[in-house]
């Protein structure tokens, strides 16, 4: 925030501008959460019978699948999110606490069952989530 002070003939006149405040530090049941499901992804993936590349670097996670498909997931501290990027677009993810799951933005579904479908669609495996029920249930 940045204030200029300009004496007026009638006193001092105070102007405010806003240069883009930093929005609040994400929680820390997001980090918690965000973590938990990126660990739960990563071993889910790797129990895939194929051949997954995996990597993960600075709150990213890119997995690359035998027949060339690749799925993103990222963290979004400042939305406080989980975003995946599959062959079928772009999808954000808002942890609901009453639920305890990742709920997407727009249609409510969740990121367990949403993944479950995108990697039969796109890659033809079928994913266990090893007793999850939408990774922390």
């Amino acid at each position: 925030m940045w204030r200029a002070y300009d004496e007026a003939a009638y006193g001092i006149v105070f102007s405010t501008i806003n240069l883009g405040e930093t929005p609040d530090m994400p929680s820390s049941d997001y980090y918690e959460q965000i973590e938990e499901t990126f660990e739960a992804v990563e071993v889910a993936l790797e129990s895939l019978p194929d051949d997954v590349d995996i990597r993960g670097a600075e709150g990213v996670i890119n997995a690359t699948f035998s027949n060339g498909v690749v799925f993103v997931f990222s963290r979004q501290p400042p939305a406080e999110q989980l975003w995946l990027a599959t062959p079928g677009g772009g999808f954000h993810y808002a942890w609901h606490e009453d639920t305890r799951t990742w709920r997407d933005t727009k249609s409510g579904e969740s990121f367990h069952d949403f993944l479950v479908e995108e990697l039969a669609t796109h890659t033809g495996l079928a994913l266990a989530w090893d007793n999850h029920e939408d990774i922390h249930g």
